[in-house]
């Protein structure tokens, strides 16, 4: 029988892992919304620096989603709901 106190700590890691890709998948999509624009209409303006920074946002988003939970979760879902539409 194994010891019951190594079981919330999996729920907690798991949770948490849960929450970072959560966290890191709405990052992409916020980013890659402004990315797609300027790569489409001027391509020879976006260099190896813009991408380094959207990899840079994508994992701030997943370490603050990780860091505030759902609170954080909840500004990145409003914020992807007001960008504008086509």
């Amino acid at each position: 029988m194994q010891p019951e106190h190594n079981q919330p700590n999996l729920q907690t890691w798991r949770s948490r892992a849960t929450q970072f890709l959560l966290g890191s998948l709405l990052g992409s999509f916020l980013i890659l919304v402004p990315l797609s624009y300027f790569m489409y209409f001027t391509p020879e303006a976006v260099h190896f620096i813009h991408y380094m920074g959207s990899a840079m946002f994508v994992l701030l988003c997943g370490i603050f989603s990780t860091a505030f939970g759902n609170r954080f979760l909840q500004i990145l879902t409003k914020l992807l709901e007001s960008m504008p539409t086509s």
